[in-house]
């Protein structure tokens, strides 16, 4: 097991394009971390680097203490599971996982252990005579795994592993990886664009956007407490509702499964009203967008009994409330927070204020 440091970290290309520039990450040892992040985001580039298969421009890279900035990507200790598994499809299961083996010149009898005791623990012992074409995705997703395991590595690196699959073997497989964490006791980075990959199956996300770390921090944390609206909107289904007070140049906001259609006793906090525009039912929950001033809003909720272009008043409670400035950065203080809700009741966009 090792610890990975990634400082002062450049990235450049040919074309004098730079997609990462000064990134400070430290992943701990032991941890499940997903960086997750849009497309472009510089979250596989990121791993890319960590495991050899990108040059650094500038800066230094450390697993465990060695720094391994200029090492060759065989001499780290790492171990990559890739989007399209990478498997050979000459070669059985047993030979796939056997090859790294062969390649380090270890042994046959203590080849033979370590494949036996691998395929154990991924469920492959009756699939290792066949072929990757005789697998399912699933199956040829574990004999990665597997080739990966065998081994010993200090580090266990995935680029999006899971996106060939369909949705029920995915959220099969995002259980086997945990477990698999949870036994093996390495450091995993995974990389992803699927958030409830990310909120799943981590320890610590790294939020990233154009080449920079938005936040770091565990699941809960980033869902509760958003740094920023790029954060609180790309964390969350449906995405943080954002409004905009164009004269503030501000901006709040407030989570769709936080909305509530009924006024509660003592309530305090902020009334909108509007017309449902759409109405979708997604089996124990039903998800509205609400037109409120030609803005659409979101709600999350088990009531199904509201229908398509009735008028409705949504309850926000005061601590459900997010605010943020110009630049999109939270606002934390408490006078800031109270002049913005008087700026919100001004504008009229609130029919109740109870604070």
């Amino acid at each position: 097991m090792a610890n990975i440091i990634l400082k002062d970290i450049k990235k450049s290309y040919s074309n004098k394009t730079t997609v990462i520039e000064n990134l400070n990450l430290e992943i701990e040892d032991g941890s499940f971390t997903v960086l997750v992040g849009p497309s472009g985001c510089g979250k596989s580039t990121t791993l890319r680097m960590v495991a050899g298969l990108e040059d650094i421009t500038s800066g230094e890279l450390y697993i465990g203490d060695e720094n391994v900035t200029k090492v060759e990507a065989n001499k780290r200790g790492i171990s990559m599971v890739f989007q399209n598994y990478a498997l050979y499809p000459h070669m059985s299961v047993r030979e796939n996982i056997e090859f790294g083996l062969k390649n380090n010149k270890v042994k046959k009898e203590e080849r033979n252990r370590l494949i036996s005791e691998v395929s154990s623990i991924v469920g492959l012992d009756e699939y290792l005579n066949r072929k990757p074409s005789d697998l399912s995705g699933g199956q040829r997703q574990r004999v990665a795994l597997a080739r990966a395991m065998v081994k010993t590595p200090k580090v266990f690196l995935m680029d999006e592993p899971l996106s060939n699959l369909d949705a029920k073997l995915r959220n099969q497989m995002r259980s086997e990886l945990i477990q698999l964490h949870k036994r093996l006791k390495s450091t995993f980075v995974y990389v992803t664009h699927d958030q409830v990959e990310a909120m799943s199956m981590a320890d610590k996300i790294v939020i990233m956007n154009k080449g920079k770390i938005m936040q770091q921090d565990s699941p809960k944390e980033i869902y509760k407490n958003p740094k920023n609206v790029f954060v609180a909107q790309f964390i969350g289904n449906p995405a943080m509702n954002i409004i905009n007070i164009e004269k503030q140049n501000i901006s709040y906001g407030f989570r769709p499964e936080k909305v509530n259609l009924v006024k509660e006793n003592n309530f305090d906090g902020i009334v909108l009203k509007g017309q449902v525009a759409t109405k979708e039912i997604l089996g124990s929950e039903v998800i509205y967008c609400v037109n409120i001033d030609s803005k659409d809003v979101m709600v999350r909720t088990t009531n199904d009994e509201i229908k398509v272009d009735e008028f409705i008043s949504l309850y926000i409670n005061a601590d459900d409330l997010y605010y943020f400035d110009k630049d999109g950065n939270r606002i934390y203080e408490q006078m800031k927070v109270m002049k913005i809700l008087e700026v919100i009741e001004c504008e009229g966009n609130i029919d109740e204020k109870a604070i």
